[in-house]
């Protein structure tokens, strides 16, 4: 079996680059702003650009047509691409929220605004595998979180403080 060190190194840099942007958005914005910095805004932007080029191609046929898979691959590159970079510019241009002691105003186009108070939050905790803080108040509603979501530790600090442990 032999080593793909290209392969081996784009993992790494990709998997370096994430934990960078997870760990700098912990306290990046001043305390009770969360919003996304500009590093997410970039990686949304990329992701249309990657959606785009192969569209492109595609429709002006600038590649081998007769060689199998490769109007497949096209196809596959903008739609994945496309929907990633939907929900990526969705998330990082227009999630927002401000909290202060007593309540958190939480926007998304996902599931619209959201006004909770504080002494109405029931549980709150985090769900590693979808990376995002789940807090959840005594009337059902939900507001999740994502840890690359800029001052979302300030957020998590004020909630241990107040006895919610995350």
């Amino acid at each position: 079996m032999d080593f793909d060190f290209q392969t081996a190194l784009t993992t790494g840099l990709t998997v370096a680059i994430i934990g960078y942007l997870t760990n700098r958005a912990v306290y990046s914005q001043k305390k009770g702003n969360l919003k996304y910095g500009i590093p997410m805004k970039v990686i949304g932007v990329l992701c249309l650009v990657f959606s785009v080029v192969p569209f492109i191609i595609l429709l002006t046929q600038n590649y081998q047509v007769d060689k199998p898979g490769e109007t497949t691959a096209l196809i596959s590159l903008t739609i994945g691409f496309g929907l990633g970079a939907f929900y990526t510019i969705g998330e990082s241009f227009f999630v927002s929220g401000n909290y202060d002691n007593e309540k958190l105003e939480f926007f998304s186009p996902w599931s619209g605004s959201k006004i909770k108070e504080f002494k109405d939050l029931e549980t709150c905790s985090l769900n590693p595998f979808c990376s995002w803080y789940v807090l959840k108040f005594k009337d059902g509603t939900k507001i999740r979180l994502s840890t690359y979501l800029g001052g979302h530790g300030h957020l998590v600090d004020f909630l241990n403080k107040g006895g919610n442990e995350l």
